[in-house]
């Protein structure tokens, strides 16, 4: 369950994106994921669900300061 309001999940992945990797499209490289243009945000959360197991585990290892590998 999240611990976001309703569209907080997109607008963290997407604070994340911004601050963390520049882009949307520099985070999706960065983690190896296919998806290009606006499949980007139809695939966004499912990749990062399936990277860290929820959007709030992946807004929390960001905000210690971690990268991705």
């Amino acid at each position: 369950m999240s611990k976001f309001e309703p569209g907080g999940d997109a607008k963290a992945i997407s604070r994340v994106a911004s601050e963390k990797y520049g882009s949307f499209l520099a985070m999706f490289e960065k983690h190896g994921w296919p998806e290009r243009g606006s499949d980007m945000m139809r695939k966004v959360q499912t990749r990062v669900k399936e990277e860290c197991g929820s959007v709030a585990a992946f807004v929390e290892r960001h905000e210690v300061g971690e990268q991705n590998d």
